[in-house]
C-alpha cells in the first residue's frame, strides 16, 4: 500500500502573508487540523489546530479568548508555522509513512509530487484506515510451513496451484541441516488440515499448526 492511495489529494491550504484569523477561520469550517502554508506557491510550513489554540490561549487572567483572537489577527501565517515540515511522496510504503509519524511525534506529513509540488496530506487517521483495511484484508490469511529444499519450491507451488490454494505470499526462514529451510507458505482461507494431509502422503514435511 503507497502514500498515494490514502492521502487526502483537495488540500486546502493558505499563503504564508496571510493572516491567522483566517488559518483558523479555515480549519474550523472546513473541519480539518492541518493546513500547509504556501509561499509563491510552494510548500514552506504547516499551521495545526494545535498551534492555533496555543496561540488562542490567554497570556493572563484580564484577557479573554475573544480579546485575545482580536490580538492574532495581525500575526501572519509565517509567524506561527511550523517551517520546512518533514515530508514524504506518493509512491512511499504506507508503513514507511507511519514509521516517520512515529519517529518524529508528529500527526500529518504533506505529499510532495515529482516537481516538489504539493499534491496530498496523509494525516495519521488515514494511516489508520490504512492498517484497518490491512487487518481486514489479512483476517483470512492462514500459515502452512514446508521443510523442504529450495529445488522443491516450484513442485508445492504448482499442487497449490492445482489445488486451487491462493497464495499471498512466501516466507524463508533457516531449518537445522544445511540443505532445508523452512517455507512459509501465506495463503487465502482454505482447509489447512486437509491441505496438511494431503502434502504429507505426497513425501513433504509439514510442520503442525504452532
Amino acid at each position: 500500500m503507497t502514500v498515494d492511495r490514502w492521502m487526502s489529494r483537495n488540500v486546502i491550504t493558505i499563503n504564508q502573508d496571510d493572516s491567522v484569523s483566517l488559518a483558523f477561520e479555515l480549519l474550523l469550517t472546513n473541519d480539518i487540523r492541518h493546513l500547509p502554508v504556501l509561499s509563491h506557491g510552494k510548500l514552506a510550513g504547516i499551521i495545526t489546530d494545535r498551534d492555533l489554540h496555543e496561540a488562542l490561549i490567554p497570556s493572563s487572567p484580564t484577557h479573554t479568548h475573544g480579546s485575545m483572537y482580536h490580538t492574532v489577527r495581525n500575526i501572519k501565517a509565517k509567524d506561527l508555522m511550523t517551517p520546512n515540515p518533514i515530508t514524504i511522496g506518493p509512491d512511499a510504503p504506507v508503513d514507511r509513512a507511519a514509521q516517520l509519524l512515529f519517529d518524529r511525534r508528529i500527526d500529518c506529513l504533506p505529499v510532495k509530487g515529482a516537481k516538489g509540488r504539493l499534491i496530498g496530506i496523509l494525516t495519521s487517521t488515514d494511516i489508520l484506515k490504512a492498517f484497518l483495511e490491512l487487518r481486514e484484508i489479512l483476517g483470512g490469511i492462514q500459515k502452512i510451513d514446508i521443510i523442504m529444499e529450495a529445488k522443491e519450491y516450484e513442485d508445492v507451488l504448482e499442487i497449490l496451484n492445482r489445488r486451487q490454494v491462493s497464495v499471498v505470499s512466501t516466507g524463508i526462514t533457516p531449518y537445522n541441516d544445511l540443505k532445508r529451510n523452512v517455507f512459509s507458505f501465506r495463503v487465502k482461507e482454505t482447509n489447512l488440515e486437509e491441505l496438511r494431509s494431503f502434502l504429507r502422503k505426497k513425501g513433504y514435511s509439514v510442520l503442525p499448526e504452532a
